[in-house]
């Protein structure tokens, strides 16, 4: 948890030292593990290469912490020596069929060779910690200067840590003994750059449900549907009891005869509650074969690999059982009792009636199900809107027709201007770029000095390094100042450009000639200038999810740093000659690097992809809107059956007395649709409540329109009308001579 220069951002990531120290220090860890993605890496061996994906050095505690599975090799001391590997059960078959891999020489990204100590079960698909192969993390000490300065800092955030520990260990009450184990360390250094950074924990399984910076997780769609679920089921149990009471006076004369031979009470309450659990059982059936034939287009729709293992889950298996049991006695409790308690004298007189505490009952069941339909509406709409707004919201560049192409070692790397020369002599090709970052995928941030600030108020800005035709090949937009430009040679290493962000945080009315101070291991005592040379407009290198950081783009071919070099050609190409041109270049890659792998893909694609769970938030949340409103509607069917009902002798005398068809479709509607304006009232603050607290997560957002609102609560209106019309019509049409002529 890091507060620096006015910023605080809490992250999964730390040192590499903490490990180490945490578990010297304190008994409750009983183990710890260090992990560094590296990302996707070619391994070869042999004549093959193949790309593996997700790739990560781990401590050689990796197989105490985690319960991975090895096949073959010993998990103690898989990863203990340098440049060792552990590859999974897929990547072992891939590179050597039936081979036994143990003891095998692979090579990693045409680099450096490593040794395979062992072969790991799959990991599931379902894991947050996806990866095909395992690197020794002793073999970051052997990768020279600036790794060792990464592992040797306490406030270089570089890494992940795992801590196991003891079973009667509070993970809480243990946080609050590390938080200020990096002032304890590094505390010199925090002040002198007036820096707040303290350490804390995460349970393993909430990186997923409950991730750091989001107040409304993944763990919100997953409460929120599961409530919406339990809410159509209950919806579908109302509507069995306004049926079965609406059918009450059809079923009274069977009650009044099984009482008049002798029927008990409970055997009564047995018979109706079996209707309910035969009726549960066979929707059932029903249902677990609407799930086998749904289930593809629902892996579709939540973009989740969804198993469905009835018969190999016995929580499964069992609870469904005791689910359609406790739906039964929901749904069949109300009917049951209601009809069993029906007075022989009574029913055979023709003398039975509903109380009216039965009727508030109901009433208040059909405010509850349009409650929730309102609700589900408003957020279905507001879903879209956000989902809009995202889509249209200008990122600062233009993201259509750019090509990324990886570069994914050093040898690439060198030839790099060669390289760029050959796609640019392509046909169709505009412009190409090289750069350390791309859009969405984030970029480094790190301490800067800005001029006119102290060392003890050091600020931290995204960092990236590129060439000098990034921004044009980008189009971006220079407000102030310059590009980069090789008419000035200067500019490299020297020159930078900020964002608009940067210059307004630093109070900077003119930052042209401004400079920034910043760490560079070739520059005496470690600390470069630079200086200011153009602002360019404002673009969302972490994607539109995150807020727009101060941001520096160098100029440097020879960063010091990993994380600056340069790793993606960036193409832009013609929109009338996309697929020739993409055919050119893999064919130029191919020619220049026949021994490298050729990765490509559209920007706009990868772009775009920040948009699917939000995208999926909302078709999911459209069909469960359709089922309650038609769930609801069904149930208001029912109430305004049982009303005509009722209430037919009172039609027919009305009738009698002139009252027009108009007139009594008015009386039966009014009741019904003031239960559903009723409902607006108590959908619209929760669905407020809940939408505003959903697009909190969101840096740029929607405001909360009362439109959104009135329009579901009016669809709501007119939608509950035309069901009511239908038995309001019907109940008005019938002959008086039909329902008065036993009077």
């Amino acid at each position: 948890h890091v507060s620096i220069g006015g910023m605080d951002i809490r992250q999964g990531s730390s040192n590499a030292m903490s490990a180490v120290a945490l578990k010297a220090e304190y008994p409750e860890v009983e183990e710890s593990v260090r992990f560094r993605f590296m990302g996707t890496a070619t391994i070869g061996y042999g004549d093959q290469k193949i790309s593996a994906n997700g790739i990560r050095y781990a401590d050689a505690s990796v197989f105490s912490v985690f319960s991975w599975p090895i096949l073959s090799g010993e998990p103690e001391t898989a990863l203990e020596a340098p440049y060792s590997i552990v590859i999974s059960e897929a990547l072992a078959m891939s590179l050597f069929e039936d081979e036994d891999a143990v003891g095998k020489i692979v090579q990693l990204d045409d680099r450096s060779n490593y040794t395979v100590t062992g072969v790991m079960k799959d990991i599931p698909d379902n894991s947050t910690m996806g990866f095909d192969a395992l690197c020794s993390f002793s073999t970051l000490y052997t990768m020279g200067r600036e790794m060792e300065l990464l592992l040797g800092a306490w406030t270089s955030f570089n890494f992940n840590t795992y801590l196991l520990l003891a079973p009667d260990v509070d993970y809480i009450d243990f946080e609050s003994k590390i938080t200020d184990q990096l002032h304890i360390k590094d505390g010199e250094e925090l002040e002198a750059k007036g820096a707040t950074e303290m350490l804390f924990l995460q349970p393993l399984k909430d990186i997923y449900l409950r991730p750091l910076g989001r107040s409304s997780g993944p763990i919100f769609y997953v409460t929120i549907f599961s409530a919406v679920a339990c809410f159509i089921l209950l919806i579908a149990c109302v509507n069995f009891m306004n049926l079965a009471t609406a059918r009450s006076t059809n079923r009274a004369l069977e009650v009044g005869m099984r009482k008049t031979l002798g029927a008990h009470r409970g055997r009564l309450i047995q018979q109706f509650l079996s209707e309910s659990w035969i009726m549960c059982i066979f929707a059932l059936m029903i249902a677990l074969i609407l799930v086998q034939l749904v289930l593809p287009y629902l892996r579709t729709l939540t973009g989740f690999a969804l198993p469905f293992r009835f018969f190999r889950d016995p929580l499964f298996a069992l609870g469904l059982p005791a689910f359609v049991i406790l739906t039964g006695c929901l749904a069949g409790s109300y009917p049951a009792f209601l009809l069993s308690a029906f007075q022989p004298v009574r029913v055979l007189r023709g003398r039975t009636r509903s109380g009216s505490m039965s009727s508030r009952f109901r009433q208040i069941l059909v405010i509850i199900q349009f409650s929730i339909s309102i609700a589900l509406i408003i957020g279905t709409q507001i879903i879209m809107r956000q989902l809009s707004y995202m889509r249209q919201r200008d990122p600062g560049f233009q993201k259509d027709h750019l090509v990324v192409v990886r570069i994914e070692d050093d040898e690439v790397r060198r030839r790099s201007d060669l390289i760029k020369a050959s796609f640019l002599d392509q046909p169709g090709v505009e412009s190409v770029s090289l750069t350390s970052s791309i859009p969405p995928w984030g970029c480094a941030t790190n301490d800067k000095l800005p001029e006119g600030f102290s060392r003890e108020d050091m600020q931290l800005m995204d960092d990236i390094t590129v060439d000098e035709d990034f921004v044009s090949t980008m189009k971006m937009t220079i407000t102030a100042g310059r590009d980069f430009s090789n008419a000035f040679r200067g500019d490299i290493n020297h020159s930078v450009l900020i964002n608009e962000t940067a210059a307004n945080r630093y109070g900077w009315e003119n930052p042209i000639g401004k400079t920034i101070q910043v760490i560079d291991r070739r520059e005496e005592n470690d600390i470069g200038t630079r200086t200011v040379i153009g602002v360019f407009k404002d673009f969302h290198i972490r994607g539109i999810m995150r807020t727009i950081n101060p941001m520096m783009i160098n100029w440097d071919p020879e960063y010091p740093f990993n994380y600056g070099k340069y790793w993606f050609f960036l193409i832009r190409i013609q929109p009338d000659l996309v697929e020739r041109t993409m055919g050119n270049i893999k064919a130029t890659w191919k020619m220049l690097n026949p021994d490298k792998e050729y990765s490509s893909f559209f920007l706009s694609d990868r772009y775009n992809q920040q948009f699917q769970r939000t995208e999926r938030s909302r078709n999911i949340f459209s069909y469960f809107t359709f089922l309650a409103i038609f769930i609801a509607c069904l149930g208001l069917l029912g109430l305004a059956s049982f009303t005509a009902q009722k209430r037919a002798k009172e039609i027919g005398i009305r009738k009698v007395m002139g009252a027009s068809v108009r007139g009594v479709v008015f009386l039966l509607s009014k009741e019904l649709l003031f239960l559903v304006a009723a409902a607006n009232l108590i959908a619209w603050p929760a669905a407020y409540f809940l939408t505003r607290g959903w697009l909190a997560d969101f840096p740029y957002r929607i405001g909360l329109s009362g439109v959104s609102f009135i329009v579901a609560g009016l669809l709501v209106l007119a939608i509950s009308f035309l069901t009511i019309a239908y038995q309001a019509v019907k109940a008005a049409v019938t002959s008086p001579v039909h329902t008065l002529k036993y009077e």
